[in-house]
């Protein structure tokens, strides 16, 4: 590959060479890139930038007549800026120029925007009063200019105070508060090659640049940078260790101003070839970069992608990751014997608003339209397995709710609900033994069937038993409702825009498609489309923005055939914060996250629609363990506190009967396990071989007493 300041001096830019892909999955971390060919053409298209409601980004296209002029020395036109806006099916347009008072005879470089998007910031060749301005050594320089919005109209142009004619400065980001600002120059005293500035604001001006050192910049060169809204650095390097060509990486902020050391996006991001000028949305999910891979429609292409995970989750950025996951464990105990069950198989489902909103839409059931037996889809995204040897079933989950449906042939089927706010990593789960004539013996086929209000279950035959009653009112009603009605809020959890954009993205769609379904179903329902932003930027810019995310909302479902009248979008920009994220508060990008959301709120429904989950449901609150399935209504208690919080347990069984207590507690004894105990919990009598102050000691114990035939769960507190 050709040095890159021989690109900088010929060009203007980094990164053009030869081809692009059409099309790339990686599956393995649930990206999807694409080559985005409305953009794209035979020559250098790179660079992005999020502006209002599409992009911005560089090509050598011609702009205008006016401004044909061929750099002989690479043999292209000259670069300049242009805009392509978002359809209002969510994909890009056919590109125009961006602004006809920012080009020039020289070329136009990579840009950026304030986050009033009133402030634009760009690379251009060194140019006084419409003249080239060579260096000592007879090079045109770059230099980062700054115009700002005046009436739609870009002016006061102007290149920035920090920079001077003898070096190139290009590529300039700003941080979401427009406090500081990153740029790539090769100014004497870096690493070596193009190095990563920043520069803090003083007032009106700026102040003196300091490079960011050995951590980022090496003796290669490091270009493109992007500071995302919580801090992270994003850049392109070919210094760094890589996969050839230039490479993108990032850094996290860390303490006293230094920084992490970068880690590699890998694939599919980077290839043996350049990939650079990346850019992601606040909820990092959606964005785009430049490559010149393999499969292109010309030299540099612009790719957008789509992180269904969002990339904290692909680069293991835990302390920022909304979608965290932790470990837990259920424990499968037959409730007549006090047994672990093993070979239990369990499905389980991340139960939102919108998964049950979906579930009401596709309910083919044929209930009354006030009262709906609703049908989860199981079979629709949920993750599965099966209880090992000792009757448990580890599994990973996020911060979020889940309903959990454990079958095992010969027992009821049994659905338990994990909340968000649970602290509990272990789960004590009871089966009842099917009852031969209630349709419930082998596997049940109600695949995934709850019950939420406390009314009793139904068999897969329809027999309604009311004296199984587990009094499990309002658990469910903390996550989702077992109501609609006027009033009810719905928040959509998928629904992304990118930075200054009010287009709906195509991955948005599904959810608004549910959204048209519910109203479909119910014709005299209304809804107020609500958008909300977080706390930073101008407030009446933050409630314009929202607002016509809202119209476009609306727009969308008016387009799905649902009446203008029964829809009112209202953009609410910062003005319901619901949490503690206000002005001037210092606050995590996730902490800001949160007030970023659509929520539909149905402000017209003559009739209540009465949800009911069937089949078992034992509903533990966030603090409880679970309640068995034939337990009267009661509300949710902590469990016996007989033993400290530091103590590991051996447990070998829950028992209803205490005659089956004493006799599994004989059983323990006699294999020598003679300080084995008999421990009140959730109305149960829990038999427990020994206290541990170690995990160690206690599988010791354990691996004694499966020896000896008893199964054993370990239980932590």
């Amino acid at each position: 590959m050709r040095p890159i300041f021989t690109r900088l001096f010929l060009a203007g830019l980094l990164g053009f060479s030869t081809a692009a892909m059409a099309q790339e999955t990686g599956e393995e971390k649930r990206v999807i890139i694409t080559n985005e060919a409305t953009v794209n053409t035979e020559n250098l298209d790179y660079s992005p930038a999020f502006y209002e409601d599409g992009i911005v980004f560089i090509s050598t296209k011609i702009s205008s007549k006016r401004y044909r002029v061929t750099d002989k020395r690479i043999g292209k036109n000259i670069m300049s800026i242009f805009r392509s806006q978002r359809s209002e099916s969510g994909t890009l347009m056919a590109p125009e120029p961006f602004s006809e008072e920012l080009l020039s005879t020289v070329h136009e470089g990579p840009m950026t925007f304030d986050r009033t998007a009133d402030n634009i910031f760009f690379t251009r060749n060194n140019i006084k009063n419409g003249k080239k301005k060579k260096a000592s050594d007879g090079i045109v320089k770059l230099k980062i200019y700054a115009a700002r919005k005046v009436n739609d109209t870009w002016s006061e142009i102007e290149d920035l105070s920090f920079h001077d004619n003898e070096r190139n400065t290009a590529h300039h980001a700003i941080s979401d508060a427009g406090s500081e600002q990153s740029f790539a120059s090769d100014t004497p005293g870096g690493m070596g090659g193009m190095d990563i500035w920043m520069v803090q604001r003083r007032g009106d001006d700026w102040g003196t640049p300091t490079n960011l050192g050995p951590m980022i910049n090496t003796d290669g060169d490091e270009t493109f940078p992007f500071i995302h809204a919580d801090g992270t650095l994003y850049f392109a390097s070919n210094g760094q260790a890589g996969l050839g060509g230039l490479d993108l990486f990032f850094s996290i902020p860390g303490q006293n101003g230094a920084w992490n050391k970068p880690e590699s996006m890998g694939k599919p991001f980077n290839t043996d070839k350049d990939d650079f000028g990346f850019i992601v949305d606040r909820d990092k999910k959606n964005g785009y970069f430049s490559s010149n891979r393999d499969g292109g429609l010309g030299e540099d292409d612009i790719y957008s992608f789509y992180a269904l995970d969002g990339l904290d989750v692909l680069s293991g950025n835990v302390r920022r990751d909304p979608n965290a996951t932790r470990q837990i464990e259920l424990a499968i105990i037959d409730e007549q014997s006090g047994e672990l069950v093993s070979g239990a198989t369990i499905n389980y489902l991340l139960v939102d608003e919108l998964t049950l909103a979906k579930a009401l839409v596709n309910d083919t059931q044929g209930q009354n339209d006030n009262e709906v037996l609703l049908r989860l889809p199981f079979e629709d995204g949920s993750l599965s397995g099966i209880t090992n040897d000792n009757g448990v079933f580890p599994a990973e989950v996020k911060y979020a709710n889940y309903i959990f449906n454990i079958e095992k042939e010969g027992f009821r089927s049994r659905q338990v609900v994990l909340k968000a706010d649970s602290e509990v990593k272990q789960f004590l789960v009871t089966l009842a033994e099917a009852d031969p004539n209630d349709g419930q013996l082998g596997m049940a086929g109600d695949e995934g069937l709850a019950s939420t209000n406390g009314n009793g279950t139904e068999g897969s035959n329809g027999n309604y038993n009311p004296d199984e009653s587990t009094g499990a009112i309002g658990d469910i009603n903390d996550l989702t409702g077992a109501t609609i009605k006027e009033g009810t809020v719905i928040e959509l959890p998928n629904i992304y825009y990118n930075f200054n954009d009010a287009r709906i993205r195509p991955d948005a769609r599904p959810d608004l498609d549910v959204v048209a379904g519910l109203m479909v179903k119910y014709p005299d329902m209304q809804i107020e489309l609500a958008s909300h932003t977080d706390s930073r930027g101008e407030d009446r810019y933050n409630r314009r923005l929202s607002q016509k995310r809202a119209e476009n909302a609306v727009r969308y479902l008016v387009d799905r055939g649902i009446a203008a009248s029964r829809l009112t979008p209202v953009g609410y920009g910062e003005g319901e914060i619901r949490n503690r994220c206000m002005d001037g508060v210092d606050c995590e990008e996730n902490e800001h996250q949160y007030n970023r959301r659509t929520e539909v709120r149905i402000t017209r429904m003559s009739q209540a629609v009465n949800i009911t989950f069937i089949t078992d449901t034992t509903i533990p609150s966030s603090d409880e363990e679970t309640t068995s399935v034939t337990e009267e209504a009661a509300p949710a208690t902590n469990v016996t506190e007989t033993y400290s919080d530091a103590e590991v347990l051996v447990v070998t069984g829950l028992f209803r009967s205490f005659r089956n207590a004493e006799k599994r507690l004989g059983q323990v004894r006699d294999l020598g396990f003679g300080g084995a105990e008999i421990v009140d919990f959730r109305s149960k009598h829990m038999v427990v071989a020994g206290r541990y102050i170690t995990r160690n000691e206690a599988e010791d114990a354990a691996s004694n007493l499966n020896e000896g035939g008893i199964k054993t769960f370990i239980k932590e507190d």
